[in-house]
């Protein structure tokens, strides 16, 4: 009976140090290798809100989020100054009036600051005329969590460009579309540089958009595409909620997915904020990041 009991161990050892061999000598899926998280997200906190409303939005989104852009922040700038400092928050918001409007913010424990730039895409409809001009902003980060970089682009796109996703044939139409380009040029441009997200209100509705097709609005500029490409919540995980501007999708979050081989950060879901005092909702996007 011993010797049965003896071997029979001896058995089920062997049988242990073969599956824990095969286990080593199997390659990890992106599903299975180590991974770290974290949110990003966008908001346009209204510039007309009382200075009560606007840090109860600010701090509505920073507590739901680890890097946040937001829109039409920059006459806040000194605020959001001292809010960054006495938080624990990076916050690039260069410039003026508007070219900070469209600020980058992120937590101090989550990232390191790497490298920063502003570029200015169009005075809309003309220097010093109503609606401003435009500038895409971004932000090179370093994730230590997992060791790689992540930049982040921020934008906001002028209102008024589109009727059922169809251009509006106005200057200003002509300026977001230069922006839109811009946009996809500058993560274009990063994303040999590591992994690469794109925020803001781009002042295009989503379903609209991708229904008519224009050439030169955000569906075709970043997502009808083959791989690589710029891909957003709405395309990966459909539309959720009303709207995040009344009923129109409009606030986006986009990351730059390879091909699946080469994908090192996976977007894995995304949630609207509500309760906002903003006329916007915030849009809260959901990141795994290889290590």
């Amino acid at each position: 009976m011993r010797r049965t009991t003896d071997w029979q161990a001896r058995a089920l050892g062997a049988l242990a140090v073969a599956v824990a061999l095969v286990a080593v000598l199997l390659p990890a899926t992106p599903a299975v290798a180590a991974s770290a998280g974290f949110r990003a997200a966008t908001l346009n906190i209204y510039y007309g809100l009382s200075q009560a409303d606007f840090v109860h939005d600010l701090n509505l989104i920073a507590s739901e989020a680890d890097l946040v852009g937001l829109n039409e922040v920059g006459a806040r700038k000194a605020f959001l100054e001292s809010w960054a400092a006495d938080n624990g928050w990076w916050l690039y918001a260069p410039g003026g009036t508007n070219q900070a409007g469209e600020a980058l913010i992120a937590r101090k424990s989550m990232f390191d600051v790497l490298d920063k730039g502003s570029i200015f895409v169009c005075d809309t409809n003309g220097p010093g005329e109503v609606p401003p001009a435009r500038y895409n902003n971004w932000v090179k980060y370093r994730h230590p969590a997992s060791g790689r970089t992540v930049t982040h682009i921020n934008a906001h796109a002028v209102a008024s460009i589109e009727s059922a996703g169809r251009p509006e044939d106005l200057p200003r139409t002509r300026c977001a579309e230069a922006q839109f380009q811009g946009l996809k040029d500058l993560a274009v441009d990063k994303q040999d540089e590591g992994q690469v997200i794109v925020s803001g209100d781009f002042n295009v509705d989503f379903s609209a958009d991708r229904s008519y097709g224009y050439a030169k609005f955000p569906w075709q500029v970043f997502e009808a595409n083959e791989l690589p490409n710029l891909r957003s919540i709405y395309n990966l995980y459909g539309e959720r909620g009303t709207g995040t501007h009344g009923s129109r999708h409009i606030d986006y979050v986009y990351f730059w997915k390879r091909l699946p081989e080469h994908q090192l950060m996976w977007m894995t879901g995304y949630d609207i904020v509500g309760a906002t005092r903003s006329d916007h909702n915030g849009v809260v996007a959901t990141f795994s990041i290889q290590n």
